[in-house]
């Protein structure tokens, strides 16, 4: 009976013990595994988002340029090349005038043709004393006024061939049809629109910004374009710093490839806000917010986390600039901080370098 108590004695303080080795075990265990980056000082601009949309540096109303029945007109999509047949009119009345025009300068070269015969005659009979030199004279008149004709014929027929050029409206530039504002079989008159042209591969945003970005930007500085979970650095191709009196706003025109967004679309563009300056900046991911506090978490040689709170200030990619009780060179947390606590044991696992 006794032995059967001490062994059960035995057994609950192996069990006792084994519990406390545990617990030892797992509150050693039991460090938070973090990444950790370096504190650095870089240098920021204040930015402006500004919302942009894409737009077609070639977008036109094309317009009927002679009075005319319709007899063809090109369909909403259809892709043509520059020179490429946009609309034809009924150029019936200008195949005749062209004919009219032929007919009247071979007329008129006949008659040149009498004259020069006529002026060679009576310049024999001079020679003989046999006709009047006021007879020359005439005649000589007379043919020049029918070579000035003749040029004003040539010149007719010269409208009349440019006219029937202009019945066709031709593709001012390569691009899609998107739209139609008239159909066959209608009548149209100079300046009548027909159709809308646009250039689906010379591209760029247009936004609008506060005047003062003029003071700040300047043409091909690269600026961030981003829309749609795209975003690329693209040059800035037009500043227009004239803004009118209610929104003393300017436009800014960024030069885009094709390919990235279609127009129409809203893009958003960052622009340059006012002078540059040299800051502390923490990768975005140290930042954690929490009850509408911002901190970041450091940690010194023992491999302690410290909480210091944290006011932000201009982002460049993936950098952010701070101000706070922080010195260049200290390790930051940018991994694992959502639950650490102040002056809580950490494991650094993984050093990075911040990067723009």
């Amino acid at each position: 009976m006794m032995s059967d108590i001490l062994m059960k004695t035995l057994i609950v303080s192996l069990f006792l013990s084994s519990l406390v080795s545990g617990s030892l075990a797992f509150g050693q265990d039991n460090v938070a595994s973090v990444e950790t980056s370096v504190i650095e000082r870089s240098p920021t601009q204040s930015v402006l988002l500004v919302p942009g949309t894409v737009i077609s540096r070639q977008d036109a109303s094309i317009t009927s340029e002679l009075n005319g029945r319709l007899t063809w007109i090109a369909e909403v999509g259809d892709e043509v090349q520059v020179g490429d047949p946009l609309a034809k009119t009924d150029d019936h009345l200008l195949q005749l005038q062209l004919r009219n025009d032929d007919a009247q300068i071979s007329r008129l070269k006949a008659n040149l043709d009498w004259n020069d015969r006529q002026i060679e005659r009576l310049q024999r009979l001079a020679s003989m004393n046999n006709a009047a030199a006021s007879e020359i004279d005439a005649i000589e008149s007379q043919r020049a006024m029918l070579q000035e004709e003749l040029r004003m014929a040539e010149i007719a027929k010269d409208r009349t061939l440019y006219d029937l050029q202009r019945s066709s409206v031709q593709a001012p530039f390569s691009g899609i049809v998107v739209s139609r504002s008239a159909n066959s079989g209608e009548y149209t008159g100079p300046g009548q629109p027909l159709l809308r042209l646009v250039n689906t591969v010379n591209l760029e945003v247009s936004a609008m910004a506060p005047l003062r970005i003029a003071r700040h930007s300047k043409h091909g500085q690269g600026v961030v374009v981003s829309g749609d979970e795209q975003q690329l650095v693209t040059p800035i191709r037009k500043l227009v710093p004239v803004a009118d009196e209610t929104s003393h706003m300017m436009e800014v025109r960024v030069s885009l490839a094709q390919g990235q967004w279609f127009i129409g679309e809203p893009v958003t563009v960052e622009l340059t806000d006012g002078a540059s300056a040299t800051e502390l900046t923490v990768p975005r991911d140290a930042l954690v917010l929490r009850n509408k506090a911002v901190y970041v978490f450091t940690v010194d040689d023992k491999n302690i986390a410290h909480r210091t709170s944290v006011i932000t200030g201009t982002g460049a990619g993936n950098l952010i600039a701070i101000t706070g009780n922080l010195s260049e060179g200290d390790s930051v947390i940018v991994r694992g901080a959502e639950r650490l606590k102040d002056g809580q044991t950490v494991r650094v696992i993984k050093r990075s370098i911040a990067s723009l």
